[in-house]
């Protein structure tokens, strides 16, 4: 049985293979196939598709292309694609451009196989559960159906069931991102610096997160403590009781779209109102609890009668470290100020890896991008131009940034967008202005201050205390010689080589000055056998040494080295 189950397996592993293989020759990637172990699989009947949407393949440029594979292999590339785009800090803003822009229309899931699910997922009958549960889906998307039901006693819930294999399809498909990330860092050096290997080992760990539904209950969970007593907000019901890893049960939310400015202003509600309302509570999740939403669309902000903000679908959560708050308003206040070197500071300080950057050539681009914002005031800044920009300069000098401050960037984008729906005069920068004020006032008040210097003075205390001991361990390894110095120099190679050349050529010279003083000697002592007179030895000790004087010359002279 197992052996059956492995074998099948394996076929479909092959299977998709080949269908990725077809795909990536549709639109012209044959270059990358061309590699074992890929080149073996590509099937000799596969020609090009000569035409896409009425124009030639090779009409499209090669990001477009890319995007075309992705929405054609479906789901996991798709999800790839999206989580990548998040890498502004590695991949070029050409190709994120294209990685945001899917149109993807995942199909239905049949409701014999939705109701199969959960009878799976459910360890008793489900009329003890629900009283009605709609096969009918009211969203549908790649992971996931959304179906409205009703919980015994008619509480009306939503179902959100993942899609049937969709788990074993994705295993498959990093398999393959695997293999095929590592064909391009191993062949194409153009490529590699977009470090694909790095790319499919984060989506690896996002999209298993995404795949583990209890964590995105227990997310909704979290967030409802943090904004437990705040009457602005409103957070759906879980019910864990009846979730699993593939099920989540939560209350159904009745409340209008964001957007829905009409429907908005019957209930007493303007764009602009609701725009300083609801971002702002979205920047108390980020500055204030650390835990934000990182899909902050439209369609995951509802408006309740009652007028509260409701955010939904918690499966991509950010976190946002205390440093990190006050690292972004100091990145604000630098901007405010136009202070070039602060900027400069911060933009480093968000990195966790930052090699060979050259700091002159940053601070001149920082000059030039202060010199396209004449005004110094927040409220005339573009904060979409600001973040792009910061991006452009993750990328150009390759600072590798954590993933949350990247998901958080992207999501300011978005709820800036949402803000500007509702209010055309909308700036994002102005309204996190006094979040940023707050954390400098947190940053340097008396008791942070004190917590501080209390921390230091620990850590000073820590110091002095374990110094003794310390250095009384360095002392007993240097009387026992067991104490090891490692010492590696970088740039003395070519010092090293001239060295010893001249060393050689020092040798040399000392070796045939001997030669010369020991052949007079012979000749002096007139030792038989002669020739024309003369000691044989000695002549031949004299030939041998202007010989020897020649060859020293020539190596001198003509090419500078012995």
């Amino acid at each position: 049985m197992a052996a059956s189950l492995e074998k099948k397996a394996s076929t479909t592993l092959l299977s998709r293979y080949q269908q990725v293989i077809m795909v990536l020759i549709k639109y012209g990637f044959e270059d990358i196939l061309a590699h074992p172990p890929l080149s073996r699989l590509v099937p000799s009947s596969e020609k090009l598709v000569p035409f896409r949407d009425g124009k030639p393949v090779f009409a499209y440029t090669r990001y477009e292309r890319v995007r075309m594979v992705c929405e054609e292999l479906g789901t996991t590339f798709i999800k790839f694609a999206q989580i990548a785009a998040n890498r502004p800090d590695v991949l070029p803003e050409e190709l994120i451009e294209e990685l945001t822009t899917f149109h993807s229309n995942a199909p239905m899931v049949p409701a014999t196989k939705i109701k199969a699910t959960l009878k799976e997922e459910f360890r008793y009958p489900l009329e003890q559960v629900f009283e009605t549960i709609d096969y009918e889906p009211i969203a549908s998307a790649s992971m996931a159906q959304v179906h409205r039901a009703t919980l015994i006693g008619g509480k009306e819930v939503v179902l959100k069931i993942q899609r049937p294999g969709i788990a074993e399809t994705i295993e498959q498909d990093i398999q393959i991102l695997t293999k095929l990330a590592q064909i391009i860092e191993n062949n194409f050096p153009n490529l590699a610096a977009y470090q694909p290997k790095e790319l499919v080992k984060m989506f690896e760990k996002s999209i298993r997160k995404e795949l583990r539904f209890t964590l995105e209950l227990a997310n909704t969970q979290r967030f409802e403590h943090q904004f437990r007593g705040n009457d602005k907000i409103y957070v759906p019901t879980v019910y864990p009781e009846f979730s699993t890893d593939k099920v989540i049960v939560m209350e159904y939310i009745d409340g209008l779209k964001i957007t829905n400015k009409e429907k908005l202003a019957e209930i007493g509600l303007t764009g602009k109102d609701l725009a300083l309302k609801g971002i702002n509570l979205y920047f108390e999740q980020v500055f204030v609890h650390g835990f934000f939403h990182a899909d902050p669309h439209p369609g995951n902000i509802f408006i309740m009668p009652n007028k509260k903000v409701c955010f939904i679908d918690f499966g991509m959560m950010g976190i946002i470290l205390d440093k990190d708050k006050e690292l972004l308003a100091d990145l604000l206040l630098s901007i405010h100020t136009r202070d070039v070197e602060g900027f400069k500071k911060a933009l480093l300080k968000f990195a966790y890896e930052e090699t060979g950057i050259n700091e002159k050539d940053l601070e001149y681009d920082i000059i030039e991008f202060f010199a396209e914002y004449p005004s110094t005031t927040l409220e005339e800044i573009d904060s979409n131009e600001v973040i792009a920009a910061m991006n452009s300069l993750f990328f150009e000098y390759k600072i590798k940034v954590p993933a949350n401050l990247l998901l958080l960037l992207k999501a300011l984008v978005i709820i800036e967008g949402v803000g500007l729906q509702l209010d055309p005069t909308y700036n994002i920068i102005e309204n996190i202005a006094p979040f940023a004020e707050g954390l400098f006032k947190v940053k340097f008040s008396p008791t942070k201050m004190s917590q501080r210097m209390f921390k230091t003075a620990t850590d000073w205390t820590k110091l002095s205390l374990g110094l003794p001991e310390d250095l009384k361990e360095v002392m007993d390894k240097i009387k026992r010689g067991k104490l090891h110095i490692e010492f590696e120099h970088k740039g003395l190679e070519q010092s090293n080589k001239m060295l010893e050349e001249a060393f050689n050529r020092i040798s040399f010279t000392i070796l045939l000055s001997a030669m010369v003083l020991a052949s007079s000697l012979v000749v002096l002592a007139d030792i038989p056998p002669k020739i024309y007179g003369m000691s044989g030895l000695g002549f031949a000790g004299f030939v041998l040494s202007i010989l020897l004087a020649f060859r020293l010359a020539y190596s001198i002279i003509k090419h500078g080295k012995f």
